[in-house]
């Protein structure tokens, strides 16, 4: 018979109903899909739990009356309803106290399994980004970036931190009895919003295993170019360059600002606008997004598969278009360009602080500069910016510091603003993020400037001569229109 028509029980069989603590079944009764098959067995094989055989009918007549009847003190039904939809129209600051009330009253005596789902789905309904778990002398902490700030969800006891830890090492399938070096993993939850794709990153620290958990994407798309706050203007540059049968795309910026999002959604343009003729092979670390119809590769250094040997390798599956997570040395610079001259395309990230420091590093990786000349078709950098609530904005003069930065930027004086806080931004006075891109396109000019080897200076000047703008002007637009405050649009023109 199928393990998935099995449900397990704990030994104490004489009670049943109060006892069962894990369902591996169909979804009956919109109960929703199984748990995983593996922990099952792993906790019938340490003897925790034990196996009672069902025919399917028999299984679902008992889950449909114990449904009805008992719900489960700590298993699948309770995590899958511990917080109940909201509903729209809600404030960030409403949904966040809704949230934490929700996480509060659910949490209590709640298991790893729980635990688990209860994290995620309210990562979900708050719309963080990230979800913080830090284990401290006494207790854990739970917070959520949203919009860029962490806000305090709760707390946990160390017992139930343990087990929500060693939960996500199965879900993540991390090594379970690896507490002293860092791990990563990834995986799919199922919420009542859509499918969560999680990246999970461990650390050991001085109290336990801090856990991250970034929420890549929501339901089975990931994320599209149409979705993304990005101006019309870098999106017309982006897809006009997505339309070329090859050449190098780069990305950069720095971690977290939304540089995977941009490739993900790129690969989906392809395969939107290429069809059935957009054969993409990927290797990545982590995989963030589940791509439907990609050949996606997880780089695995313990097994021999760094970036360079994966990229090797998936050049002779004959891929139109290839994803490169990350060029971080000479060899995978090289193999990359030359998979670029024979007719690939290729969309990677390399970590620079500008649009042309990204050509520089790569000189510096040894890449001749006639051949980066011949296969780069441009360089985006970008940033993520905190946006204004439209619900409190109002005007604000610069200060004086700030206007003698602008005055040293030689930026016109203008109106700028500031947004105080309300119940709609949850008193922060921010509401959502965009992107600021600066923008490199490959010409003529700059090819033949790109192969005399010049400096990071020299592009730039070139550049801004082609058209490029650069981030600070990007970011300080953006503060003129009443987008984002002016020190904003500062902070990023470091």
């Amino acid at each position: 018979m199928p393990l998935a028509t099995r449900v397990f029980v704990s030994m104490a069989l004489a009670a049943f109903f109060a006892s069962v603590t894990m369902l591996v079944m169909p979804d009956v009764g919109g109960l929703g899909p199984p748990p995983s098959v593996p922990d099952a067995l792993s906790w019938v094989n340490r003897g925790v739990m034990q196996p009672l055989f069902l025919v399917p009918a028999v299984l679902a007549a008992v889950l449909y009356a114990f449904a009805k009847t008992r719900p489960l003190p700590h298993g699948l039904i309770r995590a899958r309803s511990s917080l109940s939809p909201m509903g729209d129209g809600l404030s960030k600051t409403q949904r966040l106290e809704a949230t934490r009330s929700a996480f509060a009253a659910q949490s209590v005596g709640a298991d790893g399994l729980v635990l688990a789902e209860l994290m995620v789905d309210a990562g979900v309904r708050t719309g963080a980004s990230d979800i913080h778990l830090h284990p401290l002398k006494d207790q854990a902490t739970v917070s959520v970036r949203i919009d860029g700030s962490l806000e305090s969800l709760g707390t946990l006891d160390l017992a139930q931190y343990a087990q929500l830890i060693n939960r996500l090492k199965v879900l993540g399938r991390l090594t379970h009895y690896v507490t002293d070096r860092p791990q990563d993993g990834q995986f799919t939850l199922d919420t009542a919003t859509g499918n969560a794709e999680v990246r999970l990153s461990l650390l050991p620290t001085q109290h336990g295993e801090k856990a991250v958990m970034r929420l890549a994407g929501l339901g089975n798309e990931g994320p599209r170019l149409e979705n993304l706050s990005l101006p019309e203007s870098v999106r017309a540059q982006l897809t006009r360059m997505l339309d070329k049968p090859q050449g190098l795309l780069f990305f950069t910026g720095p971690t977290g600002s939304g540089k995977t999002t941009s490739i993900y959604a790129s690969v989906a343009h392809l395969q939107q606008t290429r069809g059935a003729l957009a054969q993409i092979a990927t290797i990545e670390d982590p995989i963030e997004f589940s791509l439907q119809g990609a050949a996606q590769t997880q780089v695995n250094r313990a097994a021999g598969l760094d970036f360079a040997t994966g990229l090797r390798a998936l050049l002779r599956q004959d891929p139109n278009v290839l994803v490169v997570g990350e060029i971080r040395d000479a060899e995978t610079a090289r193999i990359a360009t030359q998979a670029a001259l024979t007719g690939h395309l290729i969309l990677t990230t390399v970590h620079a602080d500008s649009a042309p420091g990204v050509f520089n590093r790569l000189l510096e990786m040894g890449v001749e500069p006639s051949v980066l000349a011949s296969v780069a078709l441009a360089s985006f950098s970008q940033r993520l910016l905190r946006k204004l609530c439209p619900h409190c904005r109002q005007p604000e003069p610069p200060t004086d510091e700030q206007k003698a930065r602008l005055e040293a930027f030689g930026t016109a004086p203008a109106e700028y603003f500031i947004a105080r806080g309300c119940d709609e931004c949850g008193g922060t006075g921010v509401l959502g993020r965009a992107a600021v891109f600066e923008v490199m396109l490959m010409t003529d000019e700059l090819r033949e400037e790109l192969k005399s080897n010049p400096s990071t200076q020299r592009l730039m000047s070139v550049a801004k001569d082609q058209g490029l703008v650069p981030l600070r002007e990007a970011a300080l637009k953006r503060a003129r229109d009443g987008e984002v405050s002016l020190a904003e649009a500062l902070r990023v023109s470091e």
